[in-house]
């Protein structure tokens, strides 16, 4: 029996105007109070990606058959919408949680995001294979992108567009960043980002090459 575990990575820019790296991991007890004999182990995260994304990654592993889910949401807004109403002081950032569990119905999933002042819920029914975003169910046997777009808009955030990527090679290293990866290698994606725009905020203007670096093909 082995637990699912949890991840978290984020940059936050502080007032000093490093960019830091805070990472944090975590058991979920109620996956192992369960047993997740039905389901499997993972991780998600999230980070600032361009100026006007933030990016949300889950991976899964099925124990029963080998199988591995993932999926990208790409969370377009206006440039540095995830600053806006700040957070603890800092100018860029995000928090959040992800969980999962085994039960009557199945395996399931969850991941929570909060940036900007705006939370979003991503949640996951790993038998069936599905994830619901916004209220849209989508099939994660034919999608592992999702691209939505007006995040902090009037209208609030539009589901614009779906894609399958084709999964990273099994040979790369654990420690590559995954969003990264996925974008590197789909010019497509990399121009969702619209790293062409511009910050205000001095400091994330600044930091928004290295950041966008990570990303470019």
């Amino acid at each position: 029996m082995r637990p699912s575990v949890t991840a978290r990575a984020l940059f936050v820019v502080g007032a000093n105007g490093l960019l830091a790296t805070l990472a944090a991991s975590a058991v979920d007890p109620s996956a192992q109070g369960r047993g997740f004999t039905r389901g499997g182990g993972g991780m998600s995260t999230s980070r600032v990606a361009s100026p006007a994304v933030v990016a949300s990654w889950m991976s899964h592993e099925n124990y029963a058959d080998g199988s591995t889910t993932t999926l990208l949401v790409l969370w377009r807004g206006t440039p540095g919408w995830f600053s806006k109403r700040g957070r603890g002081g800092a100018s860029g950032g995000g928090g959040g949680f992800s969980g999962s569990g085994a039960g009557v119905g199945g395996s399931y999933g969850y991941q929570y995001m909060s940036e900007g002042g705006l939370s979003f819920m991503i949640e996951f029914d790993y038998d069936k294979r599905i994830v619901t975003i916004l209220n849209h169910v989508i099939s994660l046997e034919a999608t592992n992108v999702v691209l939505v777009d007006g995040v902090d808009s009037a209208n609030g955030p539009t589901i614009v567009g779906y894609r399958f990527v084709d999964p990273a090679p099994t040979e790369q290293p654990s420690s590559v960043d995954p969003i990264a990866a996925v974008v590197k290698r789909t010019p497509e994606l990399f121009d969702y980002l619209r790293c062409d725009l511009s910050l205000s905020d001095p400091v994330m203007k600044m930091m928004m090459p290295i950041i966008c670096g990570q990303m470019r093909p």
